[in-house]
């Protein structure tokens, strides 16, 4: 009985890295699976390697002749998949990562081995370069799962510690709903499976994951300001559907008075919305009611900002300070060394020492 599902979704592909990616999952020591490619729109040279697979029995090819992204791509898999009865664990994985030989096995052995509520495992995995070599030390990979394996799914609004090695039951994914949100859509889908089920860590590393490989979306989002701002944006906005769905409110409001449209001011924005602590909204007391149209021309439209048309004659910041609905306020200072990721955590930490930074609500 081939009980394990995947789909790959694969729009114009590196011919090495997509043959690598297609061969280790048909290399699996475990065999009882369906692979269902979806061509999304791929161009030729693409689309003649995937068809030279199609006599494999346990692969299914399923070709989308326009480009629609990788959230309509998966669900179209997952739809023909739902599809199959012995199907019960699923998987997704991209064109150009590798799977380790038993990456199903172990990843399928975990879940039928877990109670019943267990819905979802992951595992580590390596990162690997343009030629499949290991990005990172021993002594940092072991690191990367050590803090893997203490992450609860709880802190999943914090971090996406899922990662790209994966498995989960059918039964829970298809109380889910399917895909969206690009190109946060695994992140997005992990938040809202995880409210339905439990999950547990495998600590091995299953797969190696092509970091910023040429033809990715991940490269661009790391080399591209707009990409990386509509990524970051669209995370942001996978959490806080999260914490309106689980009646979760922010824990702090951010007052940011702007008096002049200098370089400074916009990076300092910039440097917020990259904090590590996400849990707060940031309030723009705007003096130069310019501040809008400005973010919109950056292209930032982060669900947290408010944007307060103002005046300096008319500004109060204590009355701001006192109206807020979160348990702590924090009022902005370029003093504040936001190109320090870490640095809201710093300063949330030293609130519950001493209110003269802001204040915390009793």
């Amino acid at each position: 009985m081939n009980d394990v599902g995947m789909v790959m979704p694969v729009y114009n592909q590196d011919p090495h890295y997509l043959i690598l990616a297609l061969n280790s999952v048909l290399q699996q020591t475990y065999k009882k699976f369906h692979l269902v490619i979806v061509i999304d729109g791929a161009n030729e040279e693409t689309r003649n390697i995937i068809y030279s697979y199609q006599n494999d029995p346990r692969i299914t090819i399923i070709e989308k002749p326009v480009n629609e992204g990788i959230s309509k791509a998966l669900n179209t898999g997952f739809d023909y998949l739902f599809t199959i009865d012995e199907v019960q664990y699923l998987t997704w994985g991209s064109s150009d990562n590798i799977l380790y030989p038993d990456f199903i096995k172990k990843l399928r052995k975990k879940l039928i081995n877990a109670p019943s509520n267990v819905g979802l495992d992951y595992s580590c995995f390596d990162h690997i370069d343009e030629h499949g070599n290991c990005k990172y030390s021993k002594s940092e990979q072991d690191g990367f799962r050590e803090w893997q394996r203490n992450c609860k799914k709880e802190d999943m609004l914090d971090a996406g510690f899922i990662g790209t090695s994966f498995m989960y039951k059918k039964i829970y994914a298809q109380q889910t709903g399917g895909y969206y949100l690009e190109p946060v859509e695994d992140y997005e889908y992990w938040l809202r499976l995880s409210e339905i089920c439990d999950i547990e860590f495998v600590a091995e590393d299953l797969m190696g994951y092509r970091f910023h490989s040429p033809l990715s979306l991940s490269r661009q989002i790391h080399t591209d300001d707009i990409k990386h701002r509509w990524w970051r944006d669209q995370f942001n906005s996978a959490r806080d559907k999260a914490r309106k769905r689980r009646g979760i409110p922010y824990e702090t409001t951010i007052l940011f008075p702007v008096f002049t449209l200098d370089d400074k001011t916009f990076e300092d924005i910039e440097n917020l919305l990259e904090q590590y602590y996400s849990h707060y909204l940031l309030i723009i007391l705007d003096c130069t009611h310019q501040v809008r149209n400005k973010l919109v021309n950056m292209g930032i439209t982060d669900v947290r900002i408010r944007v307060i048309e103002t005046s300096e004659a008319e500004l109060n910041l204590s009355h701001h300070m006192n109206t807020t609905s979160t348990a702590i306020t924090l009022l902005y200072s370029k003093g504040y060394n936001l190109k320090d990721s870490l640095c809201l955590t710093k300063l949330i930490n030293m609130l519950n020492i001493s209110n003269s930074l802001g204040y915390r609500k009793a």
